[in-house]
């Protein structure tokens, strides 16, 4: 599976510090909200409703928006150094055990499979279906981690969204890429995303400033724009 691979030298431990970056934080958040919403939609016997929810998480915020996001930190840790490929190893690794741990009591058999070969060495039981439900720890959910997020990922989608626009291939270099943030801090917030944004759009040259400017306008953003030069 891409977990798999993306997860074949990582060494799980209780005791590393990894040094997080804006989006490990952000799916972090992100997933201990999914175990409220699914732990709820459980008690009250909404099988579907728990169901739409975790499948949305699974493939739209772990999958189109995070996983895709860091690739570039897993496969070229040259490039943004080993101690961010390491963060988000073990957010990937950790949240897709909560994904499994949620998923485990609609489809048991699949869930165990992935359990056995992945965790069972390193969470200490030797079933999933043994394991504790986990529990939602509003301490653990980082709103001003996911108001950053949420920006950086809506950056990387706009350039991909231009390219596939342009008919340009996703792996298309941008040779230069100004961002309009119109402030400070949005300015400040999207540059503590530079490597995962420069990662995945393929971006030579990042120029992130304070000011308004002209340019394509980022979705939901209606103060930050950008130019690509191609």
């Amino acid at each position: 599976s891409f977990a798999n691979k993306l997860l074949e030298d990582y060494a799980p431990s209780e005791t590393a510090e990894f040094a997080l970056q804006p989006l490990d934080k952000w799916v972090l958040s992100k997933a201990e909200k999914l175990t409220q919403k699914v732990t709820e939609a459980m008690e009250n016997c909404q099988f579907n409703i728990a169901v739409e929810e975790i499948r949305n998480f699974a493939w739209h915020t772990l999958c189109d928006c995070y996983v895709e996001a860091v690739k570039d930190r897993l496969y070229r840790p040259e490039t943004q150094g080993e101690a961010k490929k390491a963060a988000a190893q073990h957010t990937l690794y950790e949240v897709l055990y909560r994904v499994l741990q949620l998923l485990s009591p609609i489809t048991p058999h699949l869930t165990e499979e992935i359990y056995q070969a992945m965790y069972a060495d390193y969470k200490g039981c030797k079933s999933l279906q043994l394991s504790p439900w986990p529990e939602f720890e509003q301490a653990l959910v980082d709103e001003e981690a996911e108001r950053r997020g949420d920006l950086i990922i809506a950056v990387i989608a706009e350039v991909r969204r231009e390219k596939a626009e342009k008919r340009l291939p996703l792996n298309t270099r941008v040779k230069k890429l100004t961002v309009y943030a119109g402030d400070r801090e949005t300015a400040e917030m999207i540059r503590e995303g530079e490597g995962d944004i420069t990662g995945t759009c393929k971006v030579v040259s990042l120029e992130v400033l304070a000011e308004k400017g002209s340019g394509r306008e980022i979705a939901q953003y209606p103060e930050v724009h950008f130019v690509a030069e191609y």
